[in-house]
């Protein structure tokens, strides 16, 4: 039986994101590991009854300290030749970079997945700048590996990261998003609330453009329109970027969101709400929670970031804004608020898309392909 191992920064990320492919995989033939932060005991006994081989990485994702890095790089290198795997698949830039390392020096089959460029690639600030500088020689170097493949969430990180390191196009390809089981998200009318309900699910960074919603709700408020603007999401640990939950706890009080904490049931959450929003500057790959939406037939508002417009048709199953044009996204939520014959005539449009293209039995497919191809 083929080896094929999974090496992923967090544990609740490859569980949200990445248990459905490995799930597939499995079944169709492979003995799958998985190496990761494991912090979450009850994610780790649930991927060990499905009979995956858990590892821990003790690599934190957050951390940029360097001898923590090479410390890492060296423990990782020890269990993957403990492994010996016939297929390496890295997500994330750490494990892309310590993975890819490590199938360029042992001719390992490797698959480096890109979810969004992050920071690294998009940050103007001279920090990231340099972490940018050091960043690519080491991938050039991983991706004249001949047994390596890219796989991208949407087409702008493929070509960006092609004219950075002149990988050949025929390396890569692209496979929209995780892709969600459209039976779980099923399609569902909205409810005939008297009050709208907005959605906001999504890890709770500041670029992900919690605030940017809630100056629009108050604009609107001016207005006399009143609606529910739900908040749920992952808090994050050790990233300049992370919201304070006292400034949530905050706006929860002042009536201005609805924050619900982490939850598990998004499927339930998007059929309560009439409109998912993410107006993110976040150099996102395909955001599940838009796919999600759009599963469930509900219309879409989002800034023109990453691979936001994979999922968004604008004017056809949402809205795209301008990154940070909050008149624009006031105007469009504002139309979308006070016109349920166009909500429902974008949710169908919404479902339609994910059937056609988003569905995890298409990305499954399309990932075996890459691993049958190596």
């Amino acid at each position: 039986m083929k080896k094929i191992c999974y090496f992923i920064n967090s544990d609740w990320y490859f569980n949200l994101h990445w248990f459905d492919r490995a799930k597939g995989t499995q079944e169709a033939g492979y003995d799958v590991h998985i190496i990761s932060d494991f912090k979450d005991a009850v994610v780790k006994d649930k991927l060990e009854k499905q009979g995956f081989n858990c590892y821990d990485s003790k690599l934190n994702p957050q951390s940029l300290n360097p001898f923590s890095f090479i410390i890492s790089f060296i423990y990782i290198f020890h269990i993957l030749r403990k492994i010996d795997v016939d297929i390496l698949h890295c997500i994330t830039i750490k494990p892309c970079l310590i993975g890819g390392l490590y199938s360029r020096l042992y001719g390992k089959k490797a698959v480096i997945s890109f979810v969004g460029l992050g920071r690294v690639f998009s940050a103007q600030n001279r920090f990231f700048r340099i972490i940018q500088f050091l960043v690519l020689p080491i991938y050039r170097f991983i991706f004249h590996n001949p047994k390596v493949r890219l796989i991208f969430e949407h087409e702008r990180d493929r070509v960006q990261l092609v004219e950075l390191t002149h990988i050949a196009n025929s390396k890569t390809i692209v496979i929209d998003g995780a892709g969600i089981d459209t039976s779980l998200y099923s399609y569902q009318k909205e409810k005939d609330n008297n009050v709208p309900s907005v959605l906001f699910a999504s890890r709770l960074l500041k670029s992900k453009g919690l605030h940017d919603l809630v100056s629009v709700k108050k604009m609107l408020l001016q207005e006399g329109l009143v609606f529910n603007l739900n908040v749920a999401g992952i808090m994050v640990k050790d990233d300049p970027d992370a919201l304070d939950v006292k400034l949530l706890e905050k706006w929860h009080q002042q009536g201005l969101i609805n924050w619900l904490g982490q939850r598990s049931d998004v499927e339930t959450l998007i059929a309560n709400s009439h409109i998912v929003a993410l107006p993110s500057v976040y150099p996102e790959g395909v955001p599940r929670i838009l796919i999600e939406g759009a599963s469930v037939g509900r219309a879409l508002i989002a800034y023109d970031s990453g691979g936001c417009s994979s999922i968004i048709n604008n004017n056809i199953n949402g809205f795209l804004i301008s990154k940070g044009n909050l008149i624009e996204l006031k105007e469009k939520l504002k139309k979308l608020l006070t016109d349920a014959h166009l909500r429902n005539k974008m949710g169908l449009e919404s479902r339609a898309l994910v059937l056609n293209k988003f569905s995890s039995s298409i990305v499954l497919y399309k990932t075996l392909a890459i691993y049958q191809g190596l």
